[in-house]
């Protein structure tokens, strides 16, 4: 299981390190120079997507192994979902493993705890808290948590069974480093969030603007204005409102006198003409 584990932090590794290179090759485009608030928005939502992005791919190639692994009924090699026998020397023949009440025919997610037995297979000394065993690795890894591996004297009861066999040089892990996950957070919650404690990113503006390298650049603010400035504005519109009426009332005045004096003087020729002509009439009559 804990080859399997291994295997599980390097996939995770390498999928990060392929992804960061094609993300890190992109290209961000734009008309004009980005605001720095702007900036920091869209690189939050790049990175929410690539987050995404690659966690969804990683968890559809696990889901697809398992599912193919289970429908296909492949043959785990430690023997842990179906065991062979020889019922003659002509064939072989096969049962599956039951955990429980659960079976391996009808569930691939069949588990039971972890146990440690004698040597002679008969008696349980030690039942190892978060591991178990199930019809395949990959079943057992996803359901187990490491709560064990926070605790030395767990640690150390599991090597007093090995100490024949193996030795073993481990260390008890930090509780202190956790950020979003806990000790007895399941594998699978590991795998779920790709197995990342915490992800990092951080937006450079100056890197960005060093970049592009505008050939210009323009900016406004805005500002309230003091009394004095108001003040002095006022009196400023007043005086120049005052200088224009100066210069324009006298010639509007000028202007209207003369109209009113023009049209008195056609009012007055019109009169006369017509009679004039009023007179002219009445001495053709007369005559």
């Amino acid at each position: 299981m804990f080859q399997a584990l291994n295997a599980s932090c390097q996939l995770s590794n390498q999928t990060i390190s392929n992804r960061l290179t094609q993300f890190y090759s992109s290209q961000y485009v734009s008309a004009s120079v980005t605001p720095v608030q702007v900036l920091q928005s869209q690189t939050q939502a790049f990175v929410a997507q690539f987050i995404s992005s690659i966690t969804h791919d990683f968890l559809l190639s696990i889901s697809t192994i398992r599912k193919t692994t289970q429908s296909n009924s492949l043959l785990a090699g430690q023997f842990t979902n179906y065991y062979l026998y020889t019922p003659s020397n002509n064939y072989v023949d096969s049962y599956s493993q039951s955990y429980g009440n659960c079976n391996c025919a009808s569930s691939a997610t069949c588990s039971l705890a972890s146990l440690i037995y004698d040597s002679k297979g008969s008696k349980v000394l030690f039942i190892v808290p978060g591991m178990y065993i199930a019809c395949y690795t990959i079943e057992a890894l996803l359901q187990s948590n490491l709560q064990c591996f926070y605790n030395e004297t767990c640690i150390n009861q599991i090597q007093s069974y090995f100490t024949k066999y193996l030795s073993m040089n481990l260390t008890t892990l930090d509780v202190s480093l956790l950020v979003q996950f806990h000790m007895n957070s399941t594998i699978e919650d590991l795998v779920n969030e790709f197995m990342v404690e915490e992800w990092n990113s951080s937006t450079i503006y100056e890197g960005y603007y060093k970049e592009c390298q505008p050939s210009k650049c323009s900016y406004s603010y805005q500002t309230k204005n003091g009394l004095i400035y108001i003040i002095t504005t006022v009196i400023g519109l007043v005086g120049g409102l005052i200088t224009v009426l100066k210069l324009t009332i006298p010639r509007l005045v000028e202007l209207m006198r003369r109209k009113k004096e023009e049209t008195r003087s056609e009012t007055g020729t019109t009169k006369f003409k017509n009679k004039s002509r009023f007179v002219i009439q009445m001495s053709t009559l007369m005559r």
